[in-house]
Parts: C-alpha cells; sequence; structure tokens
C-alpha cells in the first residue's frame, strides 16, 4: 500500500481545521443562546407583557378619572340647584332673613312699616307655612312698589287680604304734617319652609289626610 503523499497530508490537516474550527462556532453560539439570547428573549417578553399590564392600568386610571370628572360635575350642579331651592324654600323658617328682606323691600318703595306682627307656623305634611301680619304707610305707587318687588325677590312670599285705608275724609281738615295722598295698608304676608325629611317607614301627613305636594314657585294659594 502506498503511502499518502504530502498534498494529501496537508488536505486532512486542513480539513481538520475547518472543522475544529465550525464546532468551536457552533460551542460558541450555543453558550450564547442558552446564556445570553435566551435570557434577553425572556427579557423583552416580560417587558412586553409589562407595557400591555400599563397600557391596562393606564386605561382604567383614565376611565376612572373621567368618571370622577363627570360625577364631580354633576355633583356640582345639583348642589347649585340644591342652594338655588333653599333660596326659593329654605329648611327652616329663617324668620331673621324674612323680616329683613320685607324691611329693605318697604326702604327701597319709601314706605314706613308700622306693624310686623309674626303669627303661628302652620304646619302641613311637606312644608310650613310662615304668617307675619304687616302694616306700612305710603303712597299708592309705593305700595305697588313694595308689593311688586316682594313678588321679585327668590324666596317664595305670598300677599293677601290686603286692607287699604286713609285718615283723611273728604271736607275734614288736615292737621299739621298729614297728606291725603298717604294710605295704610294691612295685609297678611305669607312664606314657606321645608319640612324636614321624616324617616323611613314613618306616615306622610297628618293621620287622616292625604300627603300634599311643595308649594309650587310662587307659592300656595
Amino acid at each position: 500500500m502506498a503511502a499518502p503523499t504530502a498534498t494529501a497530508k496537508k488536505s486532512i490537516g486542513s480539513g481538520a481545521k475547518l472543522g475544529v474550527g465550525l464546532l468551536f462556532c457552533a460551542l460558541v453560539a450555543g453558550v450564547y443562546y442558552f446564556f445570553f439570547y435566551s435570557d434577553l428573549t425572556s427579557a423583552i417578553d416580560q417587558a412586553v407583557q409589562r407595557e400591555g399590564q400599563l397600557q391596562t392600568e393606564q386605561q382604567a386610571a383614565d376611565n376612572a378619572y373621567n368618571a370622577f370628572t363627570k360625577d364631580s360635575i354633576e355633583l356640582e350642579k345639583k348642589k347649585t340647584k340644591a342652594r338655588a331651592l333653599n333660596k326659593v324654600l329654605p329648611e327652616t323658617s329663617e324668620i331673621g332673613s324674612f323680616l329683613a328682606t320685607v324691611n329693605q323691600q318697604s326702604e327701597v318703595a319709601g314706605l314706613k312699616v308700622k306693624v310686623v306682627s309674626p303669627a303661628d307656623e302652620q304646619a302641613q305634611p311637606f312644608f310650613t307655612r310662615v304668617p307675619v301680619r304687616l302694616e306700612v304707610a305710603g303712597r299708592f305707587h309705593q305700595l305697588a312698589k313694595f308689593f311688586a318687588g316682594v313678588g321679585r325677590v327668590d324666596r317664595i312670599i305670598n300677599v293677601e287680604n290686603i286692607e287699604l285705608t286713609t285718615l283723611y275724609k273728604p271736607g275734614e281738615k288736615l292737621a299739621e304734617g298729614q297728606d291725603e295722598n298717604v294710605l295704610f295698608a294691612k295685609c297678611l304676608t305669607t312664606t314657606f319652609h321645608a319640612n324636614a325629611p321624616k324617616p323611613a317607614g314613618s306616615a306622610s301627613g297628618a293621620p287622616g289626610q292625604p300627603g300634599q305636594p311643595p308649594p309650587p314657585e310662587g307659592g300656595p294659594k
């Protein structure tokens, strides 16, 4: 058998080196994949999942904020409506405020208040009447201005049983300081306040009496 030539030995040596090189590259690639690439891929997958969770949480937070904003706006509207209603029909008699309103309107009209006499309150199923007898003096246009001013205030105020008189009699001599154009008006002014809510389960209205709705704007008649 013939011995391998030098060229054949050189070819075998180059092939072995190439195989060793490829094996080394495959080994490095395997080490890189198992120790670096797989960890990096796992970290990327976790980051993507975390981003999705954060987006979901952000959307939930946005929805909660929008709902809170909407509820806040609705609550403020209800508070504004309640304040406006409280001016029309307060929860207490607020007799001091009522008398101050009447006095202010009389001053604007230029009237003189002679008598202010609060009467007993009259409870109804859902509201309470607060009557006040009033006597004022002034000229006709002043009285008209006073009654018109009372009718324009926010709070419900009824004016009824108006009686007009004068101290002047035709042909009678006036005393010093008297004015034949001055009228004396007696009337009953009535305002209202809401009754406190009754506990759940309690009967509405007095025994044997049906419940009544709250007084309409402009006052009960």
